[in-house]
């Protein structure tokens, strides 16, 4: 058991080894819970070994046998490598099942360390699912919510997974002309990855030294730094062959590919992915085979071998076909197959009423002198009736409420340069996107000229600052000009909360943040005090 004990000096297939074995002898003995413990640390080092089917084979094994409160930190590290065991090789119904275990978990309990590592897990789902911005934002938020109070190694995880991430987000970005957006998450990620560098000088934890260099060395890379890209990748390279850390090293491997692809060195890029795919054969990790091909496409490219590219690129886009088509099976199955479903149905009649609002909304203008005529939205009087439905004087509100001001900015000057009749364009637009990405129980106002109002009920004056973060980014990339040409349109957006429940102390917020907006510069959302 000392020769297995994850962290222990023996190296990983050695570790793995030692466990096989103490658990026939934990079985002969008649020691359960030594042999539950043992199973679980064989499914950590079979992860660092890159051997994922084998995980997921196990842990089916171990898992209902860390039941007992004396394995509850070997049942959470199991939960947490099966879920990222699964995620690598597209199995996303299984991988998602773990970590939305995990992480119910964690969240009952006042610790910051364990929901964060949650968090990070759930992260790397949605990343290996292929959308890295939700996974950055999910491990953002963990970060700014349990970093302060979290163990180093938690936040030296988080924060090297914000770095990988971040290098996930560039390949995709890669030829897709977001050259500034590559940047951007670039630098972010090479941040993310020097703080976790840091974290690591006080920690002794070889599987993240490896990673945390691979990653930092990849950075640099993108960054055109490569001299130093080349040192730090084949020092993290060296690192993962003496520990045994393959499927690290293979990813390693693949970054090196690309470095000698941006030193002018195609032929020595191309014949090194060739034998690391020969190495690798049918254990390769999906996300480092796509890689891998892709260096290869590339180094075909470079050198004339336009045949073998094109081959190389079919590969690829069939890598990538077969991981989106995991992913929608994967929600599909979770979608109807766990407790959710019931959730599902509730949100189904939600759905259902939500439809009657809407009719009986529509009915309601149709027949009120609630509608404003040009927009088709609520007017004055319409937004005085619903403060009044939703919070009834003289009672404390029942559920959080979020109330935004939104101005369009320099409207007047709409109005002078391309006429009236564009300006009222750009209010039945403005209108157009603000159902969009509205729900039905949201009122909805042209609160008089430019000006509209917007209440969200039941939502968190952080949700709501996210939805209004992305209603202002939605007008600023509406492509006015196609409408008028050589119109741009952009808002400036004030945003308070309830408590307190008071429709003129909510508007009178609202509006000391907008005017807070526009005196800073326009196109922007500014948060009430």
């Amino acid at each position: 058991m000392a020769a297995a004990r994850p962290g222990a000096a023996t190296q990983p297939l050695e570790a793995a080894e030692a466990a096989r074995h103490a658990m026939v002898l934990a079985e002969d003995l008649g020691r359960p819970l030594d042999r539950a413990r043992l199973g679980a640390w064989l499914c950590a080092h079979l992860l660092t070994l890159g051997r994922y089917e084998e995980v997921l084979a196990r842990s089916r094994e171990v898992l209902p046998l860390l039941a007992a409160p004396a394995l509850d930190a070997e049942y959470l590290e199991t939960l947490r490598v099966t879920a990222l065991a699964a995620g690598e090789i597209g199995q996303f119904d299984v991988a998602l099942d773990a970590a939305q275990e995990l992480v119910r978990i964690t969240a009952a309990r006042d610790e910051d360390g364990p929901a964060l590592s949650a968090a990070f897990v759930l992260a790397a789902c949605f990343e290996r699912m292929g959308d890295s911005w939700q996974a950055i934002r999910l491990l953002s938020m963990a970060l700014e919510n349990h970093g302060p109070g979290a163990p180093d190694r938690p936040v030296l995880v988080a924060n090297n997974a914000l770095c990988a991430i971040g290098i996930g987000m560039a390949h995709k970005l890669r030829d897709t002309g977001a050259d500034e957006e590559a940047r951007s998450v670039i630098d972010r990620a090479r941040a993310a990855g020097e703080s976790a560098r840091e974290l690591l000088a006080g920690l002794s934890d070889p599987t993240y030294e490896v990673a945390v260099l691979g990653n930092l060395g990849e950075v640099l890379l993108h960054q055109g730094h490569l001299g130093q890209a080349d040192a730090m990748l084949r020092s993290a390279h060296g690192l993962a062959v003496a520990r045994g850390q393959q499927a690290y090293g293979w990813r390693i491997r693949a970054s090196l590919g690309h470095g000698l692809l941006e030193q002018g060195r195609a032929a020595e890029a191309l014949a090194d992915m060739q034998a690391l795919q020969q190495e690798m054969g049918e254990a390769a990790p999906p996300q480092t085979a796509i890689r891998v091909r892709g260096v290869m496409y590339r180094a075909c490219k470079a050198l004339g071998q336009f045949e073998a590219a094109l081959g190389h690129l079919e590969v690829v886009e069939r890598l990538e076909r077969n991981r989106v088509t995991n992913q929608l099976r994967a929600q599909s199955r979770v979608f109807v197959t766990r407790t959710e479903a019931q959730e599902a149905l509730r949100l189904a009649e939600q759905a259902r009423l939500d439809a009657q609002v809407h009719r009986a909304r529509a009915a309601e203008f149709a027949a009120s002198a609630e509608r404003d005529p040009l927009t088709g939205l609520g007017n004055r009087r319409h937004l005085e009736r619903r403060f009044a439905e939703l919070m009834p004087a003289g009672q404390p509100a029942e559920r959080e409420l979020a109330l935004a001001q939104i101005d369009i900015d320099h409207f007047k000057a709409i109005n002078d340069s391309h006429g009236h009749a564009a300006g009222d364009r750009v209010l039945v637009q403005l209108a157009h996107l603000l159902r969009e990405n509205s729900r039905a129980s949201d009122v909805l106002v042209r609160h008089g000229g430019e000006e509209f109002v917007v209440v969200l009920p039941g939502m968190s004056l952080g949700r709501a600052a996210e939805v209004c973060e992305r209603l202002r980014a939605r007008v600023a990339e509406h492509p006015w000009g196609r409408e008028v040409p050589g119109l741009a349109v952009t808002i400036s957006i004030g945003l308070c909360a309830a408590p307190p429940a008071d429709a003129k102390a909510l508007m009178l917020r609202a509006d000391e943040a907008l005017y807070r907006a526009k005196r800073s510069g326009r196109n922007r959302l500014v948060l009430g005090s």
